[in-house]
């Protein structure tokens, strides 16, 4: 085995790689977007019974000691991830918003020990166990007679901004034991360090490019209105998350099962919370009365604001059976992702100096700057097929669901708060690809994904197609009524390749494999 220096070596060094990664992209609210290494990704992650390689540390930690005798160094990357999302309506009638993302990112990176004649097993990861980065933006100006006081066409401007960039990267440690021949035990201990960066805003202005208004024989710029609003939060938060694995082995059975605990909070860095809402000139179109403008803003910094991110408590199990032993492999995996109850992502103290008297005195939530979370529980299922079509090459695909966690969720006490604006369509995974050898001695695994996910008759986010200057009956400012006519589409595409180079020979014993 190598000397302990050494392996703390490899695992700083995997630190460093993974805080420093560029990592972006994609849907926060899913806990099977992504896979690891690229066996266990072409088998869409129905790997908790084995076969998952190095990543068998995050799918079940008992499955380490199924890796070569020796040490080994596992480095697998999506060569490119290309994720097209599509609103339809979003903004009002025929106004659409499209996002498109496209990455070149490492995913994983591992080191695992295993001594010759050793019952035990040890392992060293870093992953990213999810990515998101959704950048929408739209901007427009057309004429429009929108203000009742001011005769003829405005100037009518509108525009909506919207981005949310999430990343969660785990490192990790884990050890398995050989209890028997067929069973197996392991466990592991994961740092998770999300990161959230989240923005949302809109505004529409209305204002007359000529005319003036006369004050007192004096001629002065027409009034402007405006509706505007601007929300912002930013925190990245650690936590522990750790698993507890088992295995077992039966002919042409294997049985595996994975408990993941919920995460335990260690600390937050970098808070920061803004919250901005914008009204100015105004008039009632009921009986002509000017409505007198207001601002309400709320900002914090640093141990000013409390920032949390929970991650639920699971339990995965599955089987593989050898239909026809060393020719085909059917895999099957199931995980139960446990509720997450309503708590405060983000925690701000309630202040009474965020707008004026007579307006915080009508504010149904004064809790202006805080934001509240939650999930539902959700299960998902993997399904996975291996044929060896030749001594050297063999063909692997599977299917999995990707249930939305935040669908229909109930907030409780907490339904006024500020809430994350996030989408809660459900995702279908179908990945497959080739493993085959090189002059006997390169393995090549490439191969790709497709996700597909949709969701219909979604209230819009605004809408600026038939705008008024205010509607009395839900107090809209130059906008229209928001109706139910969103559609959301998403399209996604990933490549995967991974080599391993397989070096054999006389070294204490062991044969030495680095992936």
């Amino acid at each position: 085995m190598k000397h302990p220096g050494f392996i703390l070596f490899i695992f700083l060094l995997m630190l460093g790689v993974v805080i420093a990664l560029p990592v972006k992209a994609q849907l926060m609210n899913h806990y099977w977007t992504l896979n690891f290494n690229s066996e266990s990704s072409l088998l869409s992650g129905a790997v908790v019974a084995g076969d998952a390689g190095n990543a068998s540390i995050y799918f079940n930690p008992a499955t380490i000691s199924e890796i070569e005798k020796g040490s080994n160094l596992s480095f697998a990357a999506s060569l490119f991830s290309w994720g097209i999302y599509s609103y339809r309506n979003a903004l009002g009638d025929d106004i659409h918003l499209n996002g498109t993302n496209f990455n070149v990112i490492p995913q994983f990176l591992s080191y695992s020990v295993r001594s010759h004649d050793s019952k035990l097993s040890f392992a060293l990861t870093a992953i990213t166990r999810l990515k998101e980065n959704i950048n929408l933006n739209y901007y427009n100006s057309r004429p429009l007679d929108i203000l009742h006081e001011i005769p003829g066409k405005e100037n009518y401007s509108t525009s909506y901004g919207y981005e949310l960039n999430f990343v969660d990267n785990w490192i990790g440690m884990a050890g398995s034991y050989d209890i028997s021949s067929h069973f197996k035990v392991g466990a592991s201990l994961f740092v998770s360090i999300a990161q959230l960066n989240y923005k949302n805003q809109y505004s529409a202005v209305a204002f007359s490019p000529s005319d003036t208004l006369w004050v007192n024989g004096v001629p002065n710029p027409s009034f402007v209105a405006e509706s505007s609003y601007n929300e912002s939060y930013r925190f990245n938060h650690v936590r522990l998350i750790g698993k507890l694995g088992f295995s077992y082995v039966a002919d042409r059975w294997r049985f595996g099962l994975n408990i993941t605990t919920e995460s335990f909070p260690l600390f937050s860095v970098k808070n920061e919370a803004l919250r901005t809402q914008r009204v100015s000139d105004i008039t009632n179109p009921e009986n002509g009365e000017f409505l007198n403008g207001y601002m309400i803003t709320n900002g914090l910094l640093g141990n000013d604001v409390n920032t949390s991110l929970k991650y639920p408590r699971s339990v995965s199990a599955g089987f593989i059976y050898d239909v026809k032993k060393g020719k085909k492999r059917l895999y099957f995996t199931v995980e139960y992702f446990s509720k997450i109850e309503p708590y405060r992502m983000v925690d701000a103290p309630i202040r009474d100096d965020i707008t004026s008297s007579i307006v915080y005195d009508r504010l149904k939530n004064k809790d202006w700057l805080s934001v509240a979370d939650a999930s539902n529980q959700v299960v998902n299922f993997a399904i996975a097929y291996r044929w060896r079509l030749k001594n050297d090459l063999l063909f692997l695909n599977g299917f999995r669901t990707d249930f939305n966690n935040v669908k229909y969720v109930n907030y409780g006490d907490l339904n006024d708060l500020n809430k994350i604006n996030t989408t809660n369509f459900d995702i279908y995974h179908y990945t497959a690809g080739f493993q085959f050898l090189v002059l006997k001695k390169y393995q090549l695994i490439a191969g790709g994904e497709l996700s597909f996910g949709y969701d219909t008759h979604l209230e819009q986010v605004a809408n600026f197609t038939n705008p008024v200057e205010y509607d009395p009956i839900d107090n809209r400012i130059l906008q229209g009524p928001l109706k139910n006519d969103m559609s959301i589409y998403y399209f996604g595409f990933n490549v995967y390749l991974g080599i391993t180079l397989n070096f054999q020979g006389k070294r204490q014993g062991r044969t030495e494999t680095i992936q």
